[in-house]
C-alpha cells in the first residue's frame, strides 16, 4: 500500500511546493533495513527523522499507529489536524490541502454531489477501457449491463476466505438468475499473475475486468477496499446500494437480493421478532471477554458444541465467535483447557492454508492489505 501510495503524495508534494504553500513532510521511518531506508529515502524531495530513531516508535505509540501509510497533519500550533489523511490526498489529492474541517465539510459535499450522479459507466467505462469479458474472453460493452443490480466482487484464488466464499456466492448467484433477476457479477482480481487469474475465474459462471486492468485500482480507491473477499452492489440505476453485499449473502443467500436497505427491513422486523424473549446481551464463560448480543448469521459453527447453526446466535463481532441461543443460556463452564485446544487448533488450522501473499495478511474471513 505505501508503494502505491508514495507516488501520489509525491505529486501533491511537488504540486502544493510549486504554488508556494508553506508546508514540509517528515518520513518517520520504519524499515527493519537501513539499505531499504536509503535507497527509498534517497530520492525523496522531503525530511526525514534518522534510520532507527528512538522517536520513530514513540511517534508510532502517540498516534496509536494502526496501518500503513498513514499520514498525520499537524498545524502551525503544533496541534494534531488530523490523525491520517492518506486515503485523502489518494482520493482528492492536492484538493484536500490544508486539511483543515472547512475544507473536509468541502469535499463531502464534493463526494455526496458525485454519488448522487455516479452510474455504471462513471465507475467502470474509462476511455477505451469500456467493457469487461466473458469466459470465452469476449467484450461484453458496459452499456450491456446498464440497468441490471451488477455486483463487483474483489478476490483472488491465494486468498483462502475468498475461495470458502465462492461457492456461497456462486449459489446465491444462480439462484437469483434462476428467479428471473436481472443480476451480474463482475470479478476484480487481486491475482499475481494471468494463469492463476485464468485458473480462478475458470470457477466461476460470471464476467470479469481483464487481469492487469488499471481500472482495478481506481475501483478499489472509490470503494476503499481494504480486504478481500469484498464485494460491492450497485443498484439498476447505476448507484452504490451497499459495498457489504458479502456479509448479507452470507446471512441471506439469495434472499438478499436486491441488497437494499427497505428489503433488509424486512429481515430485521423478522430478526426482532424471532429474538423476543431472549436476553439482550449476556456474559457467557465460555467468552468472557466481551458480552454477546444476538445477532442474525446465516450460517455458523457454534463454539460452544461445535455443531452448525443458522438463523441467529449470540455472537462477539470482535472475536467472531457463535453461540446457539441455547447454548448461550446453558451455565456449564468450559475448563480452561478445552479452550486452550481450541484455540491451538485454529492456529494449526490458520498456518495449514498457508502464508498470504506479500503485502497481504490472511486474517480469519478476510485478507487485507499489510
Amino acid at each position: 500500500a505505501c508503494v502505491d501510495f508514495t507516488p501520489k503524495l509525491l505529486e501533491v508534494y511537488e504540486k502544493l511546493k510549486a504554488r508556494g504553500e508553506s508546508f514540509e513532510i517528515v518520513q518517520i521511518p520504519l524499515d527493519d533495513d537501513e539499505a531499504s531506508f536509503n535507497q527509498s529515502f534517497g530520492s525523496m524531495p522531503w525530511l526525514s527523522l534518522p534510520f532507527k530513531d528512538k522517536k520513530c516508535e514513540k511517534l508510532v505509540r502517540y498516534f496509536k499507529l494502526s496501518t500503513l501509510p498513514t499520514l498525520v497533519i499537524i498545524g502551525q500550533d503544533g496541534k494534531t489536524v488530523h490523525a491520517n489523511v492518506a486515503e485523502t490526498v489518494e482520493e482528492h489529492g492536492i484538493t484536500a490541502y490544508p486539511f483543515t474541517p472547512e475544507k473536509f465539510a468541502e469535499l463531502a459535499e464534493i463526494e455526496k454531489k458525485r454519488e448522487e450522479s455516479q452510474t455504471l459507466e462513471s465507475i467502470l467505462v474509462s476511455g477505451d477501457l469500456d467493457f469487461v469479458i466473458g469466459k470465452d474472453g469476449t467484450k461484453i460493452p458496459v452499456p450491456d449491463l446498464v440497468g441490471k443490480t451488477v455486483l463487483l466482487y474483489f478476490s483472488a484464488h491465494w486468498c483462502p476466505p475468498c475461495r470458502a466464499f465462492l461457492p456461497v456466492l456462486t449459489e446465491a448467484y444462480e439462484k437469483i438468475k434462476a428467479a428471473g433477476n436481472a443480476l451480474e457479477v463482475i470479478f476484480i482480481s487481486s491475482d499475481k499473475d494471468q494463469t492463476a487469474f485464468d485458473n480462478y475465474f475458470a470457477q466461476m459462471p460470471w464476467l470479469a475486468l481483464p487481469f492487469g486492468d488499471e481500472r482495478k485500482k481506481s475501483l478499489s480507491r472509490k470503494f476503499k477496499v481494504r480486504g478481500i473477499p469484498m464485494l460491492v452492489a450497485i443498484g439498476p440505476t447505476g448507484r452504490t446500494v451497499t459495498n457489504k453485499a458479502r456479509d448479507l449473502i452470507m446471512d441471506h443467500g439469495a434472499d438478499a437480493y436486491p441488497f437494499t436497505a427497505e428489503h433488509l427491513k424486512k429481515f430485521e422486523e423478522k430478526f426482532k421478532e424471532s429474538i423476543k424473549g431472549w436476553p439482550e446481551k449476556l456474559k457467557q464463560p465460555l467468552h468472557e471477554e466481551h458480552e454477546l448480543v444476538p445477532a442474525q448469521r446465516r450460517r455458523y459453527t457454534c463454539d460452544g458444541c461445535d455443531e452448525e447453526g443458522e438463523g441467529w446466535s449470540y455472537y462477539c463481532e470482535e472475536c467472531d465467535f457463535d453461540l446457539h441461543p441455547k447454548c448461550a443460556v446453558k451455565e456449564e463452564k468450559a475448563t480452561e483447557n478445552e479452550l486452550d485446544e481450541d484455540n491451538e487448533a485454529a492456529e494449526e488450522e490458520a498456518k495449514k492454508e498457508g502464508d498470504a501473499k506479500e503485502g497481504w495478511v490472511c486474517d480469519g474471513d478476510v485478507c487485507r492489505r499489510a
